[in-house]
Formats: C-alpha cells, structure tokens, sequence
C-alpha cells in the first residue's frame, strides 16, 4: 500500500468504517452479530487491525456520516443503544465535526448521483486534504476519479506491512 495512507494525518471515515470502530469500542463481540458489520463479514481482526490504521491520525466525520451510524446503532438487540452512546462518548468528544451546509451539498454535482452523506465526505475531504476511509466502491471510485485521497477497506484488510516500520 503506498505510503500516502500511512501518511495521511486526517481521516474522513464513511458510515460502516465508524461504526466499525465505535461498535468494536462498545462490545467487540457485537462486531460479528450487528447485522450491518456481519453482512459485510467483518471480524474483530479487521476491527483491530482499523485501530491501528486510524492510531495517530485525526478523525472528521460530517453531521450526516453521525447520523447514519446512530441509525444503524440504534438496531442494538435489546435497545443497548444507550450504552452504545455512553461507552463511546469519550471518543465520540475527541472526533472533529466538519459540518456542511446544505446549500453547499445542493451546489455539488456529485450529490445527485452519491446523495448527502458520500458528498458531505467529499466535500469534508476536500476542505481538510483529508484521506476517505470506505468499503463502498461507489465512493471509492468517484474520490478517485475526482483527485480526492481515498482507501478502500478492502486495502486496510488485505496488507499488514503498512504498520510495520
């Protein structure tokens, strides 16, 4: 993996990469049962090897990509979502928020075909030179085709030697 992702020092990530990351923070075990993260087949190694990608790196998310991952946690078996909130709380707090208009959304041309979410990502990644963080291919693709630094979780999950140094 080249050296730009090690590098990068601020992280968007989109919605199931976080919810990867506070779901693992809350309850490792619920990584494999979440209906979200067990229908993308993520393990708990892929959890802990994602804490290390995003060790040492600022975290932005947009009021969108928070909104969507309290919709997801909100499916907690047992109406946990409170505890969910709770154990996540502390990093919650340290997360920086980029918030974006939906003015600016609506004058975007990306918005029509990825919606509100992706693009505040887009918009968010563009404002901070920060690094995308997705396991949706969509994304992916067009932050390729438009000059914006991205990483496919597929590329975290496949190679160790980033994190070896």
């Amino acid at each position: 993996m080249p050296n730009l992702y090690t590098k990068s020092k601020t992280v968007i990530p989109d919605t199931s990469p976080l919810l990867l990351i506070l779901m693992g923070l809350y309850d490792k075990e619920c990584i494999t049962n979440f209906k979200r993260l067990s229908n993308k087949n993520y393990k708990i190694e892929d959890y802990e090897l994602l804490l290390q990608f995003i060790a040492k790196k600022k975290i932005i998310v947009t009021p969108h990509i928070l909104t969507e991952v309290s919709n997801f946690a909100t499916k907690l078996k047992e109406n946990k979502f409170s505890e969910f909130i709770d154990a996540n709380r502390p990093v919650l707090e340290k997360i920086d928020e980029e918030y974006v208009s939906k003015t600016n959304l609506l004058n975007e041309t990306e918005l029509i075909k990825f919606g509100f979410t992706d693009t505040s990502i887009v918009v968010a990644a563009r404002k901070n030179n920060g690094l995308v963080l997705t396991d949706d291919f969509p994304l992916f693709g067009m932050c390729k085709k438009i000059g914006i630094n991205a990483v496919h979780m597929n590329e975290i999950l496949s190679t160790k030697e980033i994190f070896q140094k």
